[in-house]
């Protein structure tokens, strides 16, 4: 399977748009949704209620996040 290259819109550090080449469907992008992505996202998704501040959000995803750190990729 060959990535495919799209375009999208990015900001630069001087917070100037530029239009850059992005790969969305490549073999590392789907690595990261399995074994990252959704596993994350499923854990943030039981773990946030409705009413919570920005930070007990910020918390849960981090603490969710650090179960997967140093998966290889």
């Amino acid at each position: 399977m060959v990535a495919s290259a799209s375009r999208k819109i990015k900001l630069s550090k001087n917070i100037k748009p530029f239009v850059s080449r992005v790969v969305r469907s490549g073999r590392v992008q789907k690595a990261f949704a399995e074994k990252i992505g959704r596993p994350v996202g499923a854990c943030v998704k039981a773990g946030v209620k409705k009413g919570m501040s920005g930070a007990e959000i910020h918390k849960i995803a981090s603490n969710c996040a650090k179960a997967k750190a140093g998966t290889k990729l």
